[in-house]
């Protein structure tokens, strides 16, 4: 009992020790590089062409807004329900567009699975691309089998693809283009 309670004292110290400070990437060298920068073609319009899949992505998540200045993205990403998610690309493409386009829409699950960077978490994504992605989940467009109301998500903490009810809310990444995937 004794060796429990200091180790959850020892984790909550560290808990408040470290809720002060900035969490940063954190990458393996032992691993090859899932998505390395050369991959992607910058467009100069917050949006990257992968030249792997020749898919096109929005840098920054949706609620976002592309600084390209500072080539980084600003705001918080919206937190959406996978039916959110759904109209919010929908929004998009009958609004303006992004970038010039009106044909985004939610990523497959192997889509967003390809720009994983599994050798690294917090976030497991190339941040040079994809700058100030939210460590947390991102919605596909990918059902749960039978499932009826079970989608898959990628959690970008860690790169693991989880499924989730349609009234959990997650971010939500653009992509469009590209027929590698299907």
């Amino acid at each position: 009992m004794r060796r429990i309670s200091r180790m959850r004292a020892a984790a909550a110290l560290l808990l408040l020790v470290g809720a002060g400070a900035a969490l940063a990437q954190t990458c393996t060298s032992s691993t090859p590089d899932d998505a390395p920068t050369a991959r992607y073609q910058t467009n100069g319009d917050g949006t990257v062409t992968d030249t792997q899949t020749g898919l096109m992505w929005a840098r920054c998540a949706l609620g976002q807004t592309w600084d390209a200045g500072n080539s980084t993205c600003t705001g918080t990403p919206t937190s959406t329900t996978w039916k959110g998610a759904l109209q919010a690309v929908q929004k998009v493409d009958q609004g303006s567009g992004y970038a010039g386009h009106t044909d985004w829409r939610l990523p497959n699950l192997r889509e967003l699975m390809s720009i994983v960077r599994y050798h690294c978490y917090d976030p497991a994504i190339n941040e040079t691309i994809f700058p100030a992605t939210a460590s947390g989940s991102y919605w596909s467009s990918t059902p749960l089998g039978a499932s009826p109301g079970l989608e898959w998500a990628i959690d970008f903490s860690s790169g693991q693809a989880s499924y989730h009810g349609y009234s959990a809310t997650y971010a939500v990444r653009l992509v469009r283009a590209g027929a590698f995937f299907h």
